[in-house]
């Protein structure tokens, strides 16, 4: 699974200096206009106040990334899409700066989750589609992990059961699709114990986990 890392967002230039182009009140800019900063970022877009606010875009000349979408206060707010030159981007709910709410993360291996977020973590319910192996998490995340839910693999099997920093840990079960047999047991330290049948797969999944 791809790392937190790779959903860390740009950081923006707050109340910095700025050219302007674009109306002026009380020595503020208003309304629509172009920002451009010391580094070189650009903000196209609405301030009110002398602060980014409504739509608007900003493109991080440094990095080549952009942000499309909605400002309150100089801070990303309400909905937006936030693009890297990797392929990378993030669509979706904001508030004070951080994904909040629901969201889609498509990260550049091809990876995409898609579901709740909180303070820039994939936060509550959400599934997570890994495009190497076909496989998917589907269930509970907390502070960018998955920890309750099902993992389903593309031949129809699929773990269901407990798990700690996104691999399985406590009581958990399996089930295999063509022979529809179910296996109960519990993951501690990665080995898989209390099963009596289809200790092998049990095995194979683990090989795999993230």
């Amino acid at each position: 699974m791809s790392s937190e890392d790779d959903e860390e967002g740009e950081g923006e230039e707050g109340n910095k200096e700025f050219s302007w182009s674009g109306l002026l009140e009380d020595f503020e800019p208003v309304g629509p206009g172009i920002a451009t900063y010391p580094n070189g970022d650009i903000f196209e877009g609405s301030y009110y106040g002398g602060k980014r606010h409504g739509f608007g875009k900003y493109t991080f000349t440094k990095d080549a990334a952009t942000y499309e979408g909605n400002y309150t206060d100089n801070q990303k707010a309400g909905f937006g899409t936030m693009s890297f030159p990797d392929k990378s981007s993030y669509t979706g709910s904001w508030y004070q700066d951080k994904r909040s709410g629901e969201g889609q993360y498509t990260y550049k291996n091809g990876d995409i989750y898609k579901g709740q977020w909180f303070e820039n973590k994939k936060h509550g319910v959400g599934s997570y589609f890994f495009k190497n192996d076909m496989a998917q998490f589907i269930g509970i995340w907390e502070k960018g992990f998955f920890a309750k839910g099902k993992w389903l693999f593309k031949n129809g099997d699929f773990y269901e059961g407990d798990f700690a920093k996104s691999k399985p840990e406590g009581p958990g079960k399996f089930m295999f699709f063509k022979s529809k047999c179910t296996v109960a047991g519990t993951f501690e330290k990665g080995k898989w114990t209390l099963g009596t049948t289809k200790q092998t797969p049990a095995k194979v999944i683990l090989d795999h986990a993230i």
